[in-house]
Parts: structure tokens; sequence; C-alpha cells
């Protein structure tokens, strides 16, 4: 429809100004001068809330000339007063073409697109002068607080490692209804931030977290001026600003700047959010800039220096599909390598084999137990990853197919094929045979979903509640207010979402690119979460009220927008009850997020990516499938060469203690070890904690059901074997009875021959008696005599022993008629004898 599409860019331009201060309330220049290390500064009161806003704030010198492609420098110094009432340049980027409504659509969702292009009008005005921040200062009655300092939250943008700025996110209504210091920031991005132009091994790189880490080193020397607390200040991070964060968390040369993270949507365990070949993307730089050399040794930052901006902009990258182009990655500096982990001399049984793979080189993404976090999941982290068709009209078993391949080759390297048919086959509906396409398209957003978002940022929480931090866990559930045809058919939350509501925009009616048509109930949840996420930054604990803050009427407000509903207590998150807080209409607590998918990325998954012994192939691992039409978008290339090892280890450290030994027998392995290179990161990959830690990270990867059911099924198999082995030793003893019985019944029928040709039973008299046995009288040297009876002796009654005369038979009752079968020869039968030796012939049978 023609009000569909989207306006020339000319007109845009022409209305930024008029965009960029529709972004802020009406406001007026500030009486009060802040004086800086660098300098004093005047900023802007809003008059709609009492928040004093200090923009484009310098924190580092710009990075012109031959500062491009340096490491930030600290700012040139100012006497008077600076004036900080205007956003600066946002930093160089290319943003997603999307002037082509028709053709972004085969790309974008449709609310994707329509917030694209709300958007990308606030970052048109671009230039390398970009390091600037803006700080928002809440004020009480239109004077500064005077209730001594007040915790700061650092807002980290997302959106992509190319292109965006913190100058479209508005930080003045989470500043005065929380009454914190927030603080948005600029960083470079793209080519310019993300790009290893050194050596190998050398750490030229990573100039957009260099970025990031002087402006907290600007803070932590200024925030006294602005009444702020330089002790307490929170790292929030969306997508890939998530990631960051979770590099600064574990950063040793930001140690001491940051004490608590917030991760919306991302974590540095994501597989798009590290760069794997750096060295790759250099070439692919120096191919289309001209900037030839020995592509491991030189340096390419001289030659980039002398090239136009807009040449630079230029180069494409065309990373694989769910895989970064430019993007943060393992210096060394910044972002470490994991020492490897030492083998002692002889084999312990907690540690790996000597043919195992060397652990990976990454650094403990989650090793920051000192720092609290918070992380936060949407019902759909994937919905943007489809294009408006496939949303709109599902997908059929071939696309969906060729989907998943596409994610498994580029996000793992060892047995895709395995992988791949587990994932299809646990995110199938196997009960209704007869799939439709939105049915495919719903498991296709799951499995995308949890693969390359929810389960790693699940997997450092774990981590990190298992080594002793607290974590507290989020799932945003609700719709934000905004046209049906943005995201049809959805049965969730989308990813960036909750972005609104943690900044409040809510209460005031959105911003230039969020919608505006947010609802009562829409405020009371952006209320609620804005007093969870300011209790956070100020404690620790989001359940801790701010004190003396809150007059009874402000509570009593509160209480009226959520509906006369009490907020519920956020209980942290462990290992073994997994609590989150799910909110939607409501909050609530409850217990293991996803429970069996999670399980499947974080235990079953891991257990399949692995390299196996050094005389498998890698063409055991690839796909069978190598042509175009087996995948939707850009693979990498399948190498028949292995993954080269890891450096040598570090001198041994001391054995563990047997306890702990003993506790890490049963560690599960983790993707981690598959013997990548120092420029590798596997996906979900985590380096091993020392080996006498006591918690024993990895082994608590498995949850506490399945170590109840792994005990229980063991007692099940003992039991049964301990009955196999009694019936079999019963039988035994029945078998060994039956051949003694057939033995005897055998030695008893020879006598019987034997007595028959001496005599037998004689009854002249009409009363049956027996003879008695006749003595044979061995050969000299036979043994022992041997008696042979005509009658076998009465029951009880024991045999004489050698040498003694026989004792007179008995007298045989009754008559000789009717003898049967079992009756001896010239014997009568009582009907009881009859009866016992009738017994006794069945059980010999």
């Amino acid at each position: 429809m023609p009000w569909r599409r989207a306006a020339p860019l000319l007109p845009l331009l022409l209305l930024l100004p008029l965009l960029l201060a529709a972004s802020l309330p009406v406001h007026k220049y500030s009486t009060r001068v802040v004086r800086t290390k660098y300098g004093p500064l005047r900023g802007v009161v809003l008059l709609q809330r009492p928040v004093e806003a200090f923009l484009g704030v310098p924190y580092a010198t710009p990075p012109l000339g031959s500062l491009r492609y340096m490491p930030p420098v600290t700012p040139s110094t100012w006497r008077g007063p600076r004036l900080a009432d205007a956003f600066s340049a946002v930093c160089p980027q290319r943003a997603p073409h999307i002037a082509n409504r028709t053709e972004a659509l085969l790309e974008f969702p449709r609310g994707r697109l329509r917030h694209l292009e709300r958007l990308l009008p606030l970052l048109a005005n671009q230039s390398e002068d970009c390091l600037y921040l803006n700080v928002y200062v809440p004020r009480a009655g239109g004077a500064p607080e005077k209730q001594g300092p007040l915790p700061v939250i650092v807002f980290v943008h997302g959106e992509s490692y190319d292109w965006n700025s913190g100058n479209p996110y508005d930080g003045s209504v989470l500043a005065s209804q929380g009454r914190v210091i927030v603080v948005t920031i600029n960083f470079r991005l793209g080519i310019l931030g993300f790009l290893k132009t050194g050596a190998k091994g050398s750490a030229q790189g990573n100039f957009g977290l260099m970025d990031l880490v002087a402006g907290l080193h600007w803070l932590r020397e200024n925030l006294p001026a602005f009444d702020g607390d330089p002790d307490r200040v929170t790292l929030v991070g969306h997508g890939t600003g998530a990631a960051l964060v979770n590099i600064l968390a574990v950063s040793p040369v930001a140690k001491e700047l940051l004490h608590r993270a917030v991760l919306l949507s991302g974590s540095a365990l994501s597989p798009w959010a590290l760069q794997r070949d750096p060295l790759a993307v250099k070439r692919r730089v120096a191919e289309q800039t001209g900037c030839h050399g020995d592509l491991l040794e030189d340096d390419l930052a001289p030659c980039l220096r002398a090239k136009p901006l807009a040449e630079l902009l230029a180069v494409r990258v065309d990373p694989p599909r769910f895989l970064p182009g430019f993007a943060p990655f393992v210096d060394g500096t910044v972002l470490p390598e994991a020492a490897a982990r030492p083998r002692p001399a002889a084999p312990d049984p907690g540690l790996p084999p000597p043919g195992a793979p060397p652990p990976s080189p990454l650094p403990t993404l989650a090793d920051f137990p000192r720092r609290d976090l918070l992380m936060s999941l949407t019902s759909v982290e994937a919905y943007l990853d489809l294009s408006a068709q496939d949303l709109e009209f599902g997908l059929n078993d071939s696309r969906r197919d060729r989907v998943l391949r596409t994610f498994v080759r580029n996000a793992y390297r060892f047995h895709l094929n395995e992988i791949f048919s587990t994932l299809r086959n646990e995110y199938t509906d196997w009960e209704r045979p007869l799939r439709n396409p939105l049915g495919l398209r719903d498991s296709t957003l799951e499995v995308l979903g949890d693969g390359h978002t929810a389960a790693p940022l699940v997997r450092v929480g774990y981590l990190h509640a298992a080594q002793g931090g607290r974590t507290f866990f989020l799932h945003f559930q609700r719709l934000a207010a905004s046209p049906e045809s943005d995201y049809p058919q959805r049965t969730g939350s989308v990813r960036g979402e909750d972005v609104p509501y943690v900044l409040g925009l809510p209460l005031v009616g959105g911003q230039p690119f969020f919608p505006h048509n947010y609802s009562r109930q829409d405020a009371a949840v952006s209320r609620l979460l804005m007093q969870y996420l300011a209790n956070f930054a100020r404690t620790g604990d989001p359940n801790s009220e701010p004190r003396g803050r809150r007059t009874e009427q402000q509570s009593r407000d509160d209480e009226e927008e959520a509906g006369g509903e009490v907020p519920p207590f956020w209980d942290t998150y462990d290992t073994i009850n997994q609590l989150y807080l799910e909110m939607g209409d409501s909050a609530q607590m409850r217990s293991h997020y996803r429970g069996h998918k999670m399980s499947l990325w974080l235990n079953l998954i891991p257990q399949l990516h692995r390299p196996g012994g050094d005389d498998l192939s890698m063409r055991h691992h690839h796909f069978m499938e190598e042509g175009a039409q087996f995948y939707e978008g850009p693979v990498r290339p399948q190498t028949l060469q292995r993954p080269a090892p890891t450096p040598a280890p570090p001198p041994a450290a001391p054995r563990p203690s047997p306890a702990a030994a003993s506790s890490s027998s049963s560690r599960p392995s983790t993707p981690g070890d598959d013997g990548s290179s120092t420029t590798e990161c596997p996906p979900n990959a985590t380096s091993r904690p020392p080996s006498n830690n006591s918690h024993n990270l990895l082994r608590r990867l498995a949850s506490s059901h399945y170590q109840s059911y792994t005990t229980a099924l063991s007692v099940t198999i003992a039991v049964g074997c301990f009955l196999l082995l009694l019936n079999v030793l019963i039988f035994a003893g029945i078998y060994r009875q039956r051949d003694r019985a057939a033995s005897a019944g055998h030695f008893g029928d020879k006598k019987k021959e034997e007595l028959a040709e001496a005599g037998s039973c004689s009854s002249s008299s009409g009363e049956a008696h027996c003879l008695e046995a006749k003595l044979q009288q061995p050969p000299p040297g036979a043994g022992l005599p041997l008696r042979d009876l005509k009658c076998s002796p009465q029951a009880g009654r024991p045999a004489p022993p050698p040498g003694y005369p026989d004792p007179p038979p008995p007298k045989c009752a009754g008559n000789q008629a009717g003898a049967g079968i079992l009756r001896q020869q010239g014997c009568p039968q009582t009907p009881a004898a009859a009866k016992k030796r009738v017994q006794i012939q069945e059980i010999s049978v």
C-alpha cells in the first residue's frame, strides 16, 4: 500500500533536528555547573520530570587521523563552562538498507522494518568524532539529590556490532523513577571498532571494547561531581550490548570499573557474540582495500588510516548466517585467553585422559562471582531471524531443514549429522503427522532462539550461581502494545520488546522509534520492572526498597497502577531450584525455565559436540550435503584439517585433594573440548574451573533430578543382578539334587537284580517276610565289605558300622497282592509307603 512505503532519505535528514529534539521533553539550562576532572559542565533541566541531563560529554579524544585504529586517549581539558545540551554525532556505521521496502520484507519482519524506519533517521549524523556519553541525573524538587551518592546504571546499546548508538535511548524516566544516575554511551563500531589489524597473537583490535573501558574510567573519575557513587556501577546491555557487558564483567582491565551486570537477551557464550576467526575477516578487508602484505605478521592499521572513511564503510565481510562479521575476539588483553589446565603426572579420575583434546582457550565467561548478575529473556528470541513472508505464511519441511542445517553447520563443527538429527527430532511434534506450515515456523523459532540466545544465557547464569554469585533470572512475557500486523500470530514477547519497559517509556508515551499506544497496564509493568532494576543497582537485590525515597502516596499510586497487587518477592536463581520471575500481565515465580529443552542444549548437545580420537577423520563430522540448495544462507566451508591444539600449559599446579578429585570424577564434558585454536570460539563454550574447586561447576551441569534418576537406576540394576544370581544358585541346587537322586535310583536297580538272583521273599505260611542279606566276602585287599539288602533300611535308622553283624531284617506287613510298578519286588507296601515313594519318584523326574 502507498502509505507503507518508506520516505526518501533526504526529507528524513531535513527532519533530523526535529526528531532529536522530540526525543527529549521541554527543557531549560541548568543553573548548576558540574566541575569534572577535565573541565566544568552545564546541562539542561527537563521540565516534565525532575532530571538534569548532560548530553554529548566527551570521555576520550576524537579518534581521528593518526588515532584511527588506536586505543582511546583521555580527552583534552577545557576552562570555561561547556554546554552539554545536545547529542553528539554517532560513530560511523553502515545501517541496514531499507529504501526498497519490498526487498527489505524478504529479509526483515514487518515489525522490524517499522522499527528501523523510526530509528535509522536518528543515526544519520555520523562522524569519527563520536566518543561521547550522556548523563541523566535525578533531582529532588528541582534541586540535585542531597541524600548521599546515587547508584549508576550504564546502558550499552545492542542491535548490532555494525550500527546503532546510545543517543536514541532516553534514560530520563528511569533516572527519575528509580532515583539512579543513567548513562548512555557511544563507542566505535564495525570496521573501525572490531577489526583485528595487528599480527597474529597481538592485541591490536577490539577498539569498541576499549572505548567502553575508557568510558567507565571517565565515570569512575567524575561520578562524584554528579553526586554518583563510583563503587555502585551497574552495566545493562541488550543483545550484542549484553555480550559486551558479559566480556567486561570478566575482563581484567575493567576489574574495578563495574560491580553488577544486567544481560538482556544475550551473553558472550552465544554463537553470534564473538568472532571465531578474526584473521579471516582481516584477509577480506585487505583484499577489498588493497592493503596487501603478510597476513600473519603485518599490521593493516597504517594502510587503513590513509583510506577515506567511505571506502572503509563499503567493505563487505558477508559472514555465515547466524555468525558475526566484525565482532569482539580473543585478544589476550581485554578478552584474555584462558590458562590451559595443567595435567598431573599420574592419571587423575577427575581430569581428562591423556588422549583427550586440550581445553578451550576461552576464558571462563561466567567467572565473575563477586559481581551480582540479573539476566532476562523474551519468549521468542529468534523472531527477527525470519522474513515477513516466513512469519506470515510459515515454512514447509524442506525449508525448515535447510534453516536448521545452516544453523548447525555454522554454529558447530563436530558430529554435525548427529546434532542436526537430534534437534530436528526434539523439536518436531510427532503426535501430529500432518504438520502445518505455521507449526513448523514456531518450532523453527524455538530451536533457533534456544540455540543462539536462551541456552547460552542460562548457561552463564547457572555457572555464575554455581560459583556462589548472586543471580536473578527474568522471563519477560508481556506482549508490547503494537499493531498486530507488526508481529502476526505470535505467542509471546519478541526480542527487544522489553527495552522500552526497562527505560520506562510506557509512562511517557514512548519515543519516536517506539510505539506510542501503551496502556495503563503497560505503565504498571514498566514501573514495577524499573523498581526491580533500580533496587538491584542500589543493593544487588531487586527486592530492596529504597530508603526514604518513596512517600506513602506514591506507594498507594503504585498499587493502584498495578491493580492492587503487591509485587512478588523475586527469589534468587540457584542450581537446584532454578527459580525465575515470569512477568506478563502479572508477575509470578516459576522454576526450571524450559527444563527439557535447556537440558538438551546444556547436557546432550555438548556431549555430541566432541572431536573424538586423533585417528578420526574430519570427514566423519561433516554434512554430506554440500550444494547451496541444502542451506538457507551463507555457510562456512568444511575442511579436513583438524583444529590446531592450544599452546603448552603452564607449570603444573598442586594436585587437588582426594575429595575434590572424587567429586569431579563424574564431570560432563563441555563443548569447549574441541581443541580449537586461540582464535576460535565454539558455541556455549566455557573453560574448565580449577581442579581444586570444591563446587566443581561442570559436574553441577546435571540437574538434581538427573542425579536422582541415575541413583535409582543404579540401585534397580544392582537388585536385579542380585536376584538373577540367587535364581542361578537355586536352579544349580535343584539340578544337583536331581542328579544325586538319579544316581541313587540307578544304584538301587542294580542291587535289586543281584537280590533277585540270590532269592526272593517267600510266604510259605501266608505271612510275608524278607530274607536276610548275604554278606559277600570281597577278595583280599578289596576294601570294606558291602551288604546287599533285599529291602531298604527303615527311615531314621542308621546303617551299622563295618564289622558289626547286621540287624534282623524288618518284617514286611501286609500281603503281596496287587504289586505295582512303584513297589519293590518281593516286599509288600502299605498305602503310606506307596504314597511317599510316588512323591519321591515325582521329585526325581
